[in-house]
């Protein structure tokens, strides 16, 4: 049978149809001094993203959308109804610089989660899609079916591509025996969750390979359908 892999539990925090005009919105951006590496010299990259779908119709998106595919057989095609992958997508790209730690940069969906945040195979094959759309990035937020050697190499292929693959670490709690596999993989960087005052979220995941952290908790991002949510978990 194949391993079923699936998104680590998400906290859903309050909506909202329209952001403040003006001032902080995600407190990441000043605690991580994003402002300061967008100022430098840089050519913006293709990033990459397998989550449950986008909706690519909202402002946050759409500017930059540069294609989509389902790998799940929904009935829904590449759009979202879980609002996972939407969520992350804007706190990837987002055209809002508040929002979108890579605001306005191209980016591509592999649709590798079904609608109801599990998947299997399709899942190396939305990331290879992202990769044939020009993907030098890519971001993935499942976990937890177990190791998979032939995917082990399936990541090593996409390493030598000169691919950076990021993945959640897992929203287990500090008392796991192990963050995530595949994130805890040597090939892929795995990715732990921090409070606003920089000490590690309640819920992530601890293990002996997190290779970095970033913002996780109370993280406004981009709803389907319009407006926004606010979500933690090591996929923020």
């Amino acid at each position: 049978m194949e391993p079923v892999y699936g998104l680590p539990p998400v906290f859903r925090g309050p909506a909202a149809d329209a952001l403040p005009m003006s001032g902080q919105v995600n407190w990441g951006m000043e605690a991580f001094g994003v402002a300061a590496l967008r100022a430098r010299p840089h050519d913006p990259l293709t990033v990459g993203i397998v989550d449950t779908g986008v909706d690519d119709s909202h402002p946050l998106l759409s500017p930059n959308f540069k294609g989509a595919r389902d790998f799940t057989g929904s009935p829904r095609g590449h759009r979202d109804v879980n609002g996972h992958g939407t969520h992350v997508s804007a706190t990837v790209c987002g055209v809002d610089p508040r929002v979108g730690v890579a605001a306005g940069f191209p980016f591509v969906h592999g649709k590798g989660l079904g609608d109801g945040g599990s998947g299997g195979s399709g899942l190396i094959s939305a990331m290879w899609y992202c990769i044939e759309q020009g993907a030098e990035v890519v971001s993935n937020s499942w976990g937890g079916g177990g190791q998979n050697p032939s995917w082990e190499a399936e990541f090593r292929k996409m390493n030598d591509a000169g691919v950076w693959l990021i993945f959640a670490g897992g929203n287990s709690g500090p008392n796991t025996p192990d963050t995530d596999w595949p994130g805890r993989s040597e090939q892929l960087i795995n990715v732990a969750a921090l409070n606003a005052d920089l000490s590690p979220a309640a819920f992530s995941s601890a293990g002996a390979k997190i290779d970095t952290s970033g913002p996780g908790v109370g993280i406004w991002s981009a709803r389907p359908g319009g407006g926004f949510v606010q979500m933690s978990g090591t996929s923020m």
